[in-house]
């Protein structure tokens, strides 16, 4: 009984490809992801977080990353991340969830037809007190620098994920689903192994997905050995992971690149050799302009670099582009630019909307990418 349950979902979801139609997303051309973080002593930044009435107006939609999953549907999200949803969800604004797994196994696991029923249940009553304009399936990108991983997608993982996506939709109509794509890895396979079914098979997720999220996690390194910035624009120190590369990677791809967003870091990076543990709070521009000993350990873009990356997301025809955080940009605004505390949110915004540049930031025209 339970093998025909299994082929009766297979049959139905695979001809919802048909009548489940795309669900174009409407989350404006600049989303910003919260990220509601504090330090309750105030050692490193704010004990409370930042209110939403401060967030800027042209804020499109509000993104939060919080729905995480771990072995045995472990929760691994917390008490503060569903207040911080419940207080997103308030907001007015289009919200947008990111749902994930912590490994790509568990990933695997979650989407078999034999557990995909009880994985979309789960989900619905995890998040049935919110309204929920976007869910962005994350943490599926596959990890291609462990060698040690002992398995591989295939054909039918992508199928499987496609059925799942389906059967979201088909009990909630009103989202729209996206998935998170490492740009990183887009690269990696284009240049380096593009025949591996790591790779995402966009001509079979294209069937399900409404959009994508294109990001920039872990792009390029941040030691004292490599201090590019976060995301060049032209291949640098060896590196060809650069958004001049990217936008060969998609003049060259299965994705349906009419529907898609970019996400940019809008603060610095922690150098991967510190063993300091820091909230999110505290990566921020206030560090760099308070002449704090990060200016020299961190890595961040400078001015001309985040109002590129907006010219770069209008030239690629992008819906818009994410800004990850906009509550840790200059929180106290110790940049003294414009005195405004999400400046750089503002000089990529400028730069999507073909707008002139804002020139007179000096401690943030003066980061040095070299």
């Amino acid at each position: 009984m339970k093998n025909f349950i299994i082929l009766l979902t297979h049959f139905v979801l695979q001809n919802q490809w048909i009548t489940i139609t795309a669900h174009a997303p409407d989350f404006g051309k600049s989303p910003c992801m919260y990220a509601g973080d504090f330090d309750k002593y105030g050692t490193y930044c704010a004990q409370t977080p930042m209110p939403l009435e401060e967030l800027p107006d042209e804020c499109t939609s509000l993104v939060y990353d919080g729905i995480i999953y771990g072995p045995n549907d472990e929760k691994k999200f917390s008490f503060q991340d569903t207040e911080t949803i419940n207080s997103l969800n308030g907001s007015g604004k289009p919200l947008i969830l990111y749902y994930g797994y912590t490994t790509q196994k568990l990933w695997i696991n979650a989407v078999d037809p034999a557990n995909a029923q009880k994985e979309a249940i789960k989900l619905t009553g995890d998040t049935a007190e919110y309204t929920i304009s976007g869910l962005v399936l994350t943490k599926l990108n596959y990890d291609f620098t462990n060698k040690k991983l002992d398995f591989h997608y295939n054909e039918s993982f992508y199928e499987n994920l496609v059925e799942f996506v389906c059967l979201l939709k088909s009990n909630h109509s009103d989202w729209s689903i996206g998935l998170y794509v490492s740009a990183r890895n887009m690269i990696y396979y284009h240049e380096e192994d593009p025949c591996s079914t790591d790779k995402f098979d966009f001509s079979i997720l294209n069937k399900a997905f409404d959009f994508y999220v294109i990001g920039f996690e872990l792009f390029n390194p941040c030691n004292n050995i490599f201090k590019q910035g976060i995301v060049p624009m032209t291949n640098v120190f060896r590196s060809k992971f650069s958004l001049q590369t990217l936008e060969v990677v998609l003049s060259d791809t299965d994705m349906d690149t009419d529907q898609i967003y970019l996400e940019f870091k809008a603060m610095p990076t922690k150098n991967e050799t510190s063993k300091e543990e820091l909230p999110k709070c505290c990566l921020t521009f206030k560090k760099f302009c308070e002449g704090d000993h990060y200016n020299t350990y961190w890595c961040a873009d400078n001015a001309a670099a985040y109002y590129s990356k907006g010219q770069f997301a209008k030239k690629i025809g992008a819906k818009g582009f994410i800004t990850k955080y906009i509550d840790t940009i200059d929180p106290t605004v110790k940049c003294k630019c414009n005195n405004d505390k999400f400046i750089t949110f503002a000089m990529m915004l400028r730069g999507f909307l073909d707008q002139d540049p804002i020139t007179d930031c000096e401690k943030l025209n003066s980061i040095s990418l070299t």
